[in-house]
């Protein structure tokens, strides 16, 4: 092994479905700083599919196999929902630094045991929250975080996809059924609420929601939510998640001017930032900023590949991840308010 080499960190891949095999996989393999040595999947055509790929690195049929080889450093956790508690903890007992993907959990008692799970071991535990390595908001981010906007009055999240009630497969299945992970609200809405608590530094402090079904009858509980909350410093924010319109819209009002973010939230790479400033003392457009992503001569799975080289350096040197495991909590505890003031048909207040 050269010294190059040994200076990558050699990740195990559990699930081998298509995010891992269309996005992470190819990252890891292109990454500067990380390499793929095993593929685990109890489904035998996703692992032979995923072994004819990258032939060099080892397949094992149970997970358990994986975690004991001793050459895996970390882990890339891809499998449905309702799962990744149990495999992170396993994983982090092993001694493995994990990657899991979005949501980290089913609710935030599960997501803190992954935590403390990870503590424990001394491992790093990070969410794959991808979208935050989209150049577009990164830009948003650094547009927020300068102050341009001046004071933050509202906030708005609009993250939605179509699921055609007669085109549901079996092995999509779990996608609806909230016990294990699915639905708008584990598998849509957590989107803007990272977002929203990311580029604002705040979290939500109270909410109140509402599940409704318009194309999906007696397919899953809800396949429309909404809620309306207040961030901790009160700023009131809406957010949406369906499966029965396509969209992806974060919205932010300052008092100097308006954020704008359309088309980042998807596994391609794309995205558009549109930022209007005020002109001073008016609510008139004075200056309006323009980011625009042209994917040309970028990767298809460049965001991943940002993420996995992300987490590759806190690993090294020990900083912690821009999403790790506490923060990610955050999304738990929200998604755990929403089905009380849904059950309840009332405010909830957040404790973390």
């Amino acid at each position: 092994m050269s010294t190059s080499d040994q200076s990558r960190i050699r990740f195990g891949v559990i699930g081998c479905g298509q995010i891992a095999y269309d996005k992470v996989m190819p990252a890891l393999e292109m990454a500067r700083n990380t390499e793929l040595v095993a593929l685990s999947d109890p489904d035998t055509t996703r692992l032979e599919r995923a072994q004819a790929a990258y032939p060099k690195a080892k397949s094992y049929s149970q997970m358990e196999d994986l975690l004991a080889d001793e050459s895996v450093q970390a882990v890339y956790i891809a499998t449905p929902n309702f799962l990744h508690a149990s495999q992170t903890v396993a994983a982090a007992s092993a001694g493995k630094h994990v990657l899991v993907e979005k949501p980290m959990a089913i609710n935030a008692e599960e997501g803190r045991e992954m935590v403390e799970a990870a503590d424990g071991a001394g491992v790093k535990l990070m969410v794959g929250y991808m979208t935050l390595f989209n150049p577009a908001y990164k830009m948003a981010k650094h547009v927020v975080d300068s102050g341009m906007l001046g004071e933050i009055v509202s906030v708005r999240g609009r993250h939605s996809y179509v699921i055609h009630p007669d085109n549901i497969s079996s092995a999509a299945a779990w996608r609806l059924d909230p016990k294990h992970g699915g639905g708008p609200l584990m598998d849509v809405a957590v989107y803007p609420i990272f977002t929203l608590r990311d580029l604002t530094g705040l979290r939500i402090r109270d909410l109140f929601a509402t599940g409704t079904t318009r194309r999906l009858h007696e397919k899953t509980e809800f396949d429309s939510v909404l809620l309306t909350l207040l961030l901790q410093d009160g700023t009131p924010g809406v957010i949406e998640a369906t499966f029965t319109y396509v969209a992806s819209h974060i919205e932010l009002e300052g008092t100097e001017g308006r954020l704008t973010l359309t088309g980042h939230i998807t596994q391609a790479i794309e995205g558009r930032l549109e930022v209007d400033l005020w002109m001073p003392g008016q609510h008139r457009v004075g200056e309006r900023i323009v980011h625009e992503i042209t994917p040309e001569g970028m990767p298809h799975f460049y965001n991943y590949l940002s993420e996995v080289e992300h987490f590759g350096d806190c690993i090294t040197t020990g900083k912690e991840p821009v999403s790790s495991g506490w923060q990610a909590v955050h999304e738990l505890v929200v998604a755990d308010a929403v089905r009380e003031s849904i059950l309840a048909g009332k405010r909830v207040d957040l404790r973390f």
